[in-house]
């Protein structure tokens, strides 16, 4: 708890992986409490690639790092099996992932079988994000947007206690997205949390004008801005090293505005969780 699933239903590319990757990478390596972070997409390998470099990569002369024995296997296959025997406990899921950080950071990777099995799998992620509720502090899903069943979407965002609507800076996609959220045929309004992915803050719909102009709200609402040395980590395996070394800089290095907004992102989630306790 709580579980925070980051979803798009834009057709503009809004980093939506990579800020799920780089908002748990953060938690992990700079909270003491267990993440687990969930893809949900079909044969998707950025999320591999982020934490482990591929054969290609890692042969090159700049990295030298192995990935863990048995990285290219996922283990949604066999932990759904077990989910369907309904003879599981919630501290079961931790041996099908792959952990990244010990006790802090851990992966459920997409799925790489074939596309039947796929669609057969779907049905189990709600109810594999409702378990790991009893394990891990924290669930982050990062909701494809492609391969994943309208049904099941819905009903991983019913298991989710934050959503995070991730859009680009773009008016007409801020807009739709808003009155997206207003109908409440997708998304929980009281739930949910505009936020803006590759965010350019030197732009005219910066967060200040989206926020009072667009939304007509005076809360901030939350960014995750374009870097490009996460960027590159993410492709090479390395999004660790990278965030760790961001958060040791000083603020007034233009790198750790983006460490600045992971913790923004990470306080609005934690007061929306209060927020939305209170009102039961």
């Amino acid at each position: 708890m709580p579980v925070v699933s980051f979803f798009t239903g834009g057709k503009d590319q809004a980093g939506n992986t990579v800020s799920a990757i780089a908002f748990a990478t953060y938690l992990g390596v700079t909270q003491n409490k267990k993440t687990l972070l969930v893809s949900t997409a079909y044969k998707d390998k950025t999320m591999q690639e982020a934490f482990w470099p591929s054969e290609e990569i890692k042969n090159r002369a700049f990295l030298k790092e192995q990935a863990p024995k048995g990285i290219g296997q996922s283990g949604i296959e066999d932990l759904d099996r077990v989910v369907r025997s309904n003879r599981v406990s919630a501290n079961i899921i931790t041996d099908y992932t792959k952990v990244v950080l010990r006790g802090r950071l851990e992966v459920l990777d997409s799925y790489t079988g074939t596309v039947e099995q796929y669609n057969k799998i779907q049905a189990s992620y709600p109810k594999i994000i409702n378990l790991a509720t009893g394990y891990y502090d924290t669930v982050i899903v990062d909701m494809d947007n492609k391969g994943i069943s309208n049904q099941n979407k819905i009903e991983i965002l019913k298991e989710s206690d934050v959503i995070i609507a991730m859009t680009t800076q773009k008016l007409h996609n801020i807009t739709r997205l808003k009155n997206l959220i207003e109908t409440g045929n997708v998304f929980d309004k009281d739930k949910t949390l505009i936020v803006i992915g590759k965010y350019d803050g030197n732009i005219k719909y910066n967060v200040k004008n989206i926020s009072r102009n667009v939304l007509k709200q005076r809360q901030i609402i939350n960014s995750i801005p374009y870097n490009s040395l996460v960027f590159e980590s993410v492709q090479e395996g390395k999004i660790i090293d990278a965030i760790w070394k961001l958060t040791n800089l000083k603020n007034q290095d233009e790198n750790y505005l983006i460490i600045e907004e992971l913790q923004r992102l990470s306080d609005t989630i934690n007061n929306k969780v209060l927020e939305l306790r209170m009102k039961k």
